[in-house]
């Protein structure tokens, strides 16, 4: 694990591949850390020096003194790229709030972005009716009931979430292993980080992208989707293309919200022909 400092913030970071070849940011998303990317590294670290942060308030890193934005955490990695990426723009690869985080980077510095690899991003940030029935509840007593009741209520809540949580997050077909899976639902539930899972929730709905996307210019990007998401709807990827015809879009059946568990060689298929194509060809169809 490697720790970065920015503006007095520190970054923990899974990190591989050399240093001294292009950067690859990969940023997980809502309620996870690092982990969620790590189906990735292995490929992107051939090619890339490969960074794949805990955002600040999850993870291993400490959290911000700042109120939680979308905007505050793309800022923090637009000055991370420039501490690291020896003045190349990076590839940005974004899962659920990290696909909001990543486009609100390439809206706010797009000089720092060569490409854009999302899946299943944020958009609207409102999440399915799914989510705000059962994962509100619990975001709430997180957010406003004082420390010493939550954390009573915390057991009860937590197997409560562990119940309804696998089947919004996961295809019934889905490919995951159980070993990720409770990986992934223990990051989920992490000591001490329920205010930022608070915080960011309700930071993702004022990050709200609709009426911007159209404002990314000459920066491609790769889309990938799970038919079942039932966590960030499709009706996101819609609006998506509604004002970013040039996307390519990739829609994955079988598959619900974590398309790098759920189906990684097709995911990684369709990333490989996507990086694989030189940036001059890529910006002639795009």
């Amino acid at each position: 694990m490697s720790v970065y400092h920015i503006n007095g913030q520190e970054i923990h970071a899974q990190e591989d591949g050399k240093r001294d070849k292009q950067l690859a940011l990969l940023v997980h998303g809502w309620s996870s850390s690092s982990f969620a990317m790590s189906p990735l590294m292995p490929q992107f670290k051939r090619r890339y020096h490969c960074v794949a942060v805990d955002l600040p308030g999850y993870g291993q890193s400490p959290p911000s003194e700042e109120p939680v934005s979308m905007v505050g955490y793309a800022d923090l990695l637009a000055e991370l790229i420039q501490q690291i990426s020896f003045d190349k723009p990076a590839v940005l690869v974004g899962h659920s709030m990290g696909g909001m985080i990543s486009i609100t980077l390439a809206l706010r510095h797009p000089k720092l972005v060569e490409r854009l690899v999302l899946l299943c991003p944020t958009i609207s940030g409102r999440l399915s009716l799914f989510m705000n029935l059962f994962a509100s509840p619990s975001i709430m007593v997180e957010r406003f009931v004082p420390t010493k009741i939550s954390s009573l209520l915390a057991p009860r809540l937590v197997g409560i979430a562990d119940r309804i949580m696998k089947p919004a997050s996961f295809s019934e077909r889905s490919g995951v292993s159980e070993a990720d899976y409770h990986r992934l639902r223990a990051d989920a539930r992490r000591p001490g980080q329920g205010r930022i899972r608070a915080e960011s929730f309700w930071a993702m709905r004022e990050g709200d992208l609709r009426g911007k996307l159209h404002q990314i210019d000459n920066i491609p990007a790769l889309v990938i989707w799970g038919m079942e998401d039932n966590t960030v709807p499709l009706r996101d990827a819609s609006a998506l293309v509604a004002e970013w015809p040039d996307v390519d879009l990739r829609i994955l059946p079988r598959v619900s919200h974590w398309p790098q568990f759920e189906s990684p060689d097709k995911t990684q298929r369709y990333i490989k022909a996507f990086l694989g194509t030189p940036m001059n060809l890529i910006q002639a169809i795009f």
